[in-house]
């Protein structure tokens, strides 16, 4: 392996690194902040999750905990999409280098 392959391998795997803490900082904030939140009510407030909505029996709790767990596959979704798209080419290109 040569010098200036070694240095291109070192370019690749430093745009890879770049890339994941882009893309993996920001859907972690989008997952841990809803969770505190919904803890932080439970704990501080714990009778808003079971007032009722309208004259129904659904209460806010279910709706949000719905709400959540819809949000947490949503992240994933777009995780999965993003790493596909942005660092499978890089991972790739990587492998190709060595």
């Amino acid at each position: 392996m040569s010098i200036a392959s070694i240095k291109n391998t070192q370019k690749i795997f430093s745009d890879l690194q770049r890339a994941r803490r882009k893309i993996i900082l920001p859907l972690i904030l989008l997952t841990v902040v809803p969770y505190f939140c919904f803890i932080w009510i439970i704990a501080f407030n714990p009778t808003f999750f079971g007032q009722l909505i309208g004259r129904g029996s659904l209460s806010i709790g279910i709706v949000l905990g719905f709400l959540l767990i819809l949000h947490i596959f949503l992240i994933t979704f777009l995780y999965a999409y993003l790493v596909n798209k942005k660092l499978e080419p890089l991972v790739s290109k990587l492998i190709k280098a060595k």
